[in-house]
């Protein structure tokens, strides 16, 4: 069954039993988007990406649930090792064995394992991983639910577009005309809350040997929340859809394994019936290359 058939049944099921709200609070305080971005980069603090290092190891697990219904219907497993970190004349080639794993309504799909590669340049490799992670970023593909063939998407990546979501791109002034065949679409961020927290660790890290090295078996966090609202106008008629973001950047963690959580929830239109969908990726494990 696709996933499009699945968000239909369970939107067709949860109409009967409530009333899908918007996923936005009433009042909207705007944000500017420098305050966003400082936000997400204050969260994301200053770390080296070449610190990634060979048998670097994360896993991760993506769960989307509709409201009223925390069982998810779609759940994605990621499991990222750095096999290799490669020398070159002005930068470092890493290359990455991906490997996913499909749960749909509790059925278990294939795993699959493919390499992906990333390029980290040498002169002030933040800076240019972070001009790279914008110049790709698309913050309308949010709009989307997870799609079927699953990309390799890096916590940096992530954050980084994230960052800059708040800004009016070419890239989405172009997808919102000949795409959408739009008139036009503005952006406008709203309601930014940032806090510092104290978190148990994931099972899995708690696991390892001395709670991986992390004291008290806990690490500190920091969480940024704000919506993302989209208006797009054709003629006299103009379509909003508001995106609720909210994630968790940790700086007792290393580059590679910093972001650790990833929350996005929305409103779907599925044949005339309201579906908020969330989607929320978290850290499950992460272990240095030799522990």
């Amino acid at each position: 069954m696709s996933l499009n058939k699945i968000i239909v049944l369970l939107a067709l099921t949860a109409s009967m039993v409530s009333c899908i709200k918007e996923p936005v609070e009433e009042t909207e305080t705007p944000a500017t988007a420098q305050e966003v971005y400082s936000a997400v980069a204050q969260g994301w603090g200053n770390t080296d990406p070449l610190t990634m290092a060979p048998n670097d190891f994360l896993f991760q697990e993506t769960e989307q649930t509709i409201e009223n219904n925390p069982k998810p219907f779609y759940v994605l497993q990621e499991g990222i090792t750095i096999s290799k970190k490669e020398e070159q004349t002005d930068s470092w080639l890493y290359t990455f064995l991906y490997q996913t794993k499909v749960y749909k309504q509790d059925q278990e799909g294939a795993q699959s394992t493919r390499e992906d590669h990333r390029t980290v340049g040498k002169a002030n490799a933040a800076v240019t991983m972070a001009q790279n992670a914008l110049r790709a970023a698309k913050p309308y593909a949010s709009l989307k639910t997870l799609a079927e063939d699953n990309q390799m998407s890096l916590g940096f990546e992530r954050i980084y577009g994230l960052a800059g979501s708040c800004v009016k791109s070419d890239a989405l002034d172009k997808y919102c005309k000949e795409d959408l065949g739009m008139d036009s679409c503005e952006i406008q961020c709203s309601n930014l809350k940032t806090a510092d927290e104290v978190r148990p660790l994931p099972d899995m890290i708690k696991a390892q040997p001395n709670c991986g090295g992390f004291a008290d078996c806990t690490y500190h966090v920091k969480t940024v929340q704000f919506n993302w609202t989209i208006s797009l106008k054709k003629g006299e008629s103009v379509e909003t859809q508001k995106v609720n973001y909210s994630i968790a950047l940790s700086p007792d963690m290393p580059f590679f394994s910093r972001m650790n959580e990833y929350c996005y929830r929305q409103l779907y239109t599925v044949q005339d019936q309201k579906v908020l969908v969330t989607t929320c990726t978290k850290l499950k494990n992460f272990k240095k290359g030799g522990t």
